[in-house]
């Protein structure tokens, strides 16, 4: 639920298997160097394992008291792509990169997604109203063009999965879940208690089952309030009616009934991108924020780069690939597709996301592919890691998670943008998780 736009390894060979378990996949060109490991698994999902550094070929690293130091690693967004272990290990939180940890590689990235697919949701994705004709025959020619079971990571393929890999590697000493990889980790609680693992959770998505409603209007609230503070709303010499101000700004960004919906879910799309992180954002937010409606040509081309970065390529406006394995996977978490998130007037983010989603309402799902919440006696030593400025994964969902598991341990950090816990809990993670190999 991150930036969807994550860095893409060039050269990684597509392959569309016509059925799952088929074990003729290209091996993924990370796996080609020698400071990684493989595995194609006999689930037909491809292992990565990234060996710490100055140690190529090392199974594991260990600290002391531990029994094993291989950690998987679910960075949520729609999975990345795989990646050369210098990029892998900079998205990893300084508490980890130098252990040994290991990655599903996502289906939607080894099988490829088809073109009639990509076709398919770029035609509903660009925002406004659905035609007649549209409304009719959309969701007909998404179910036949999209193999949505060959795009996403199932639960009992990512438990299967799980559970080969230790009886490859060893045992798996622990998880850290980001955001929606918060979701896919219950699938291997019940064996990471059994076996005295742990899992850590950092800014972790809304747990499985949770109302699609809820999941957008509180990330579009969320967000609104990041641009509250980002325009200094809540400042002793702000006017007094700044939010109301913001609230009428992106409501008239988000719909104008003399345009076409493009331009608009342009520039709403543009928002979330930029929101991701708000701290980086903060000067081009700031720039379009002020200078609406009489937007520049740089304005203009910040919304132009943001939103495309986000769900779609530019040139031709198709969909990427990996918008379509977000979809694939987050659809089948959550429950009640295809209410919506308000009206355009009362929360245009939150009208703005909905549009985004709309083939999840027509999303078909498994028994496999949804995502039950193991019971509390079932959940390994747990760590949630929340920041309540997250405009992506809001505090709420981590309260969610604590409901569930109330003898879950919690550390706060505070960041204005949906990221990894930042360094300074680098000694508090690390003796967190010694205590939990005691």
């Amino acid at each position: 639920m991150a930036v969807l736009a994550a860095v893409v390894l060039a050269g990684l060979h597509l392959y569309r298997a016509d059925e799952r378990g088929q074990l003729t996949a290209p091996k993924p060109q990370p796996c080609a160097e020698e400071s990684v490991r493989c595995h194609l698994l006999s689930t037909g999902v491809w292992t990565v394992i990234y060996t710490p550094p100055g140690e190529e070929g090392a199974p594991v690293i260990r600290t002391s008291g531990e029994r094993g130091g291989l950690v998987l690693w679910d960075p949520g967004r729609p999975g990345l792509r795989p990646l050369d272990a210098v990029a892998a290990r900079s998205f990893l939180p300084s508490w980890l990169r130098h252990r040994a940890v290991v990655t599903f590689v996502e289906p939607w990235a080894v099988h490829g997604v088809s073109a009639e697919c990509l076709e398919t949701v770029t035609d509903i994705s660009t925002g406004g109203e659905l035609s007649e004709w549209q409304t009719k025959n959309w969701p007909d020619d998404f179910r036949n063009s999209c193999e949505m079971d060959l795009y996403r990571l199932d639960r009992v393929e990512y438990r299967d999965s799980f559970k080969e890999l230790i009886e490859k590697e060893g045992e798996i000493s622990g998880v850290y879940a980001q955001s929606f990889g918060a979701v896919r980790a219950t699938a291997v609680m019940p064996e990471l208690e059994r076996t005295g693992g742990w899992a850590v959770m950092d800014a972790p998505a809304p747990p499985p089952g949770t109302s699609a409603t809820t999941l957008m209007t509180e990330r579009s609230l969320a967000v609104e309030a990041g641009l509250q503070d980002l325009m200094g709303c809540g400042d002793d010499d702000a006017a007094p009616d700044c939010r109301k101000q913001l609230h009428r700004t992106l409501r008239d960004m988000g719909y104008d009934a003399q345009a076409d919906g493009v331009e608009e879910y342009e520039r709403m799309t543009a928002l979330f991108s930029l929101s991701h992180d708000l701290k980086a954002g903060a000067e081009p937010l700031r720039g379009i924020l002020t200078d609406w409606p009489d937007l520049g040509e740089a304005d203009k081309r910040v919304i132009g780069s943001g939103s495309y970065s986000y769900t779609r390529r530019r040139g031709d406006g198709q969909v990427l690939p990996e918008f379509v394995g977000y979809l694939a996977n987050v659809c089948t978490a959550y429950r009640g597709w295809g209410v919506g998130a308000g009206s355009p007037e009362r929360n245009p983010l939150g009208a703005a996301l909905s549009r985004m989603h709309r083939p999840c309402s027509v999303m078909p799902a498994g028994a496999d592919s949804t995502w039950p919440m193991p019971e509390a006696k079932e959940a390994p030593r747990l760590l949630l890691l929340v920041n309540p400025l997250d405009p992506v994964a809001p505090p709420y969902a981590a309260e969610a998670w604590a409901g569930e598991y109330p003898d879950a341990d919690r550390l706060d950090y505070r960041y204005p943008g949906h990221t990894k816990a930042p360094g300074e809990l680098d000694g508090e993670v690390s003796a967190w998780i010694a205590g939990s190999a005691g």
